[in-house]
């Protein structure tokens, strides 16, 4: 099946209000064990779960337990980025106010990226590394993983975050970043999404729109 999931997560995102698609596999690789989607609030998320199940089933005649799949809803992209243009630069607000972005740096090695996220909370530093393909999407969610990785450091044994998907959106002249996350605590999973406006400095723009999407839970 793992030879579908990307025509599934295409399908998916050709559909009214979504934003992106992110697909997973059971263990065995045998059936569809999750479906995280972004949306926007054009529609209802039973609406966009339903279309999902009647796509999947009428493309790929596969079915897809409702429970198995997660909205997470996001403002249009013109709303998207004039929030993301109101947000301070350096620090996010809320709980993770203490949390600061230091640095970000990347090599190339051919036609692999590697970056280093460091952030700072009360004087404690946490950098941490990924890597892979240098294609210009991958950089982005490159930027992602490497920052939930320094987050985790701070979050302890009873939470942890993950990338879920990356994403673009263009309007007025503007971009911006949405990261989707998902974010594990006391044995429940829930998925959120962070935007940021999408500037010069790429990994600057990812890691605030990531620490946006943990803003909305912690």
């Amino acid at each position: 099946m793992r030879n579908v999931v990307s025509e599934i997560e295409t399908d998916i995102c050709s559909l009214s209000g979504v934003v992106s698609a992110h697909v997973v596999l059971s263990p065995d690789e045998l059936e569809i064990d999750e479906v995280h989607v972004v949306a926007t609030f054009d529609r209802s998320p039973k609406q966009i779960v339903r279309d999902i199940e009647s796509l999947v089933l009428s493309n790929h005649n596969i079915r897809v337990d409702h429970k198995k799949i997660s909205i997470a809803q996001l403002k249009d992209a013109a709303a998207a980025i004039e929030q993301a243009l109101q947000k301070p630069s350096d620090e996010e607000k809320g709980p993770l106010a203490r949390i600061r972005f230091v640095s970000a740096r990347s090599n190339t090695y051919g036609l692999r990226w590697e970056v280093t996220v460091e952030l700072e909370k009360g004087g404690i530093p946490s950098s941490a590394t990924a890597n892979g393909a240098a294609s210009r999407r991958n950089k982005t969610r490159l930027v992602a993983q490497a920052t939930t990785e320094a987050l985790n450091n701070f979050l302890g044994d009873k939470q942890a975050v993950a990338v879920e998907d990356v994403h673009t959106l263009d309007a007025g002249g503007y971009k911006a970043v949405v990261v989707m996350i998902s974010m594990l605590s006391d044995r429940t999973e829930k998925i959120l999404a962070g935007s940021s406006l999408l500037e010069d400095d790429m990994p600057k723009s990812v890691v605030h729109a990531t620490l946006d999407a943990i803003n909305r839970a912690i």
